[in-house]
């Protein structure tokens, strides 16, 4: 799912007029700013960079050459010895994301860029973070220093100026792409979860969760929500169904073998949650020069870490009630086979069950486009495509006739279309 506004919020999943959320993007970019010390993050800067001079540039809050992301702010640190840079990341505390979380999401990118730094994954180094809680910490808030990476983060773009990449120039991404997973497999972890700092760079600490209450605590934390009122107050009792009925179908997605090999014990691996594209960095020729954003990165189930995602998915299906594997999920298979990972490619080419599951819906649309979302994850789990929607909400209803949520957003909101 894919939130457009400042915060998630009973009156703040709607999109605001331009001139609105622009004087909202940079009264946040001030009150961050304020928080900052930049006197210190620079001399602690200098200190890791063999003691180079820096100064912190902070871009434009919005419009052309602004960093500020849905989650984060960000500001280049220049050293004027060599003129390298870094970046200076700070989350954006807000109600979707309090201070607890941004440090813990902080402290997980730590450990994963620092653990990348023993592979060959083109992820940016990492240099050091801070807390705001912590005594030590001089910064004024929770941050991490990371490397700017070369290259344009891909936006479908084409090669060489290019303004939108065909198939062809897409292979090439496809190509890179492949080299990455492959890579990941090469670095197993025993559980799913996500990394935290440990003994080494190589011994981070997973905090695990089983592999069906991975599936399910994503299901529910939606569900939660919405019982809170905090998603889709259009239809919440539609969407709370297809949530249930997502939660029905997590013995489907772990029922299907995530072992390379019936002898082996079940493995997880590194997962970007956010491959949209635009985390790919690449050069003028759409080579792959380096992955950015790691800071929700999970280890997940071979399906998940190496099956079909956003990157390769056909937009226009997947709000168009289409469930199908694209030309470039099949294309990125053919690569990993052809790089000698055949397994790779086979979950690749398995269907797209797993993309859609955390796809979910859209709290942006209005009911009639959302119904077609509806149907694509139908689809994608084999309910009818004939199926009306108001049998299968009676149907949903009847099942879960005793859950206590479900009877409390019916008496708040009413049943709705």
């Amino acid at each position: 799912m894919h939130f457009l506004s400042i915060e998630i919020g009973p009156n703040n999943n709607k999109p605001l007029p331009d001139a609105e959320f622009e004087a909202r993007i940079h009264a946040k970019v001030k009150s961050i700013r304020d928080r900052i010390n930049e006197k210190a993050i620079c001399e602690h800067a200098s200190e890791l960079n063999g003691g180079q001079k820096c100064e912190i540039q902070n871009p434009p809050a919005w419009g052309h050459g602004s960093l500020m992301g849905c989650a984060n702010y960000h500001a280049r640190i220049r050293f004027t010895d060599d003129d390298s840079v870094w970046l200076l990341r700070v989350p954006r505390i807000s109600s979707s994301i309090p201070q607890s979380l941004a440090d813990y999401l902080i402290r997980s990118e730590y450990a994963t860029l620092k653990f990348f730094e023993t592979t060959n994954v083109p992820a940016p180094r990492v240099f050091d973070y801070g807390l705001a809680g912590d005594k030590n910490n001089k910064a004024g808030v929770t941050y991490i220093l990371i490397e700017q990476m070369a290259g344009k983060p891909w936006n479908m773009q084409g090669p060489n100026g290019k303004r939108l990449a065909d198939g062809k120039d897409k292979e090439r991404v496809w190509n890179g792409l492949a080299d990455v997973l492959i890579e990941i497999r090469r670095h197993p972890f025993s559980k799913a979860g996500s990394l935290l700092p440990g003994p080494s760079p190589l011994e981070p600490i997973v905090s695990a969760i089983a592999t069906n209450e991975y599936y399910t605590s994503f299901v529910e934390q939606n569900m939660a929500l919405i019982a809170d009122g905090q998603l889709f107050n259009s239809f919440p009792v539609n969407a709370y169904l297809v949530f249930s009925f997502l939660k029905s179908q997590v013995q489907v997605l772990t029922a299907t073998p995530n072992h390379f090999s019936p002898d082996t014990t079940e493995e997880f691996y590194i997962k970007h949650v956010d491959d949209k594209g635009d985390h790919l960095m690449v050069d003028d020729q759409l080579n792959i020069v380096g992955i950015i954003d790691w800071q929700m990165a999970r280890m997940v189930p071979a399906n998940e870490a190496f099956g079909p995602s956003l990157v390769t998915a056909e937009m226009s299906d997947i709000y168009n009630r289409v469930s199908s594997l694209t030309v470039h999920d099949h294309t990125l298979a053919h690569f990993l086979t052809a790089k000698g990972a055949a397994d790779l490619g086979n979950i690749m080419s398995r269907d797209e069950r797993i993309r859609r599951f955390f796809f979910g819906l859209d709290v942006d649309l209005p009911w009639a486009e959302t119904l077609l979302l509806i149907r694509g994850i139908w689809a994608a789990f084999g309910v009818d495509k004939e199926t009306e929607w108001k049998d299968w909400k009676v149907d949903m209803l009847e099942l879960c006739s005793h859950d206590e949520r479900l009877k409390h957003i019916i008496s708040r909101f009413g049943e709705g279309p």
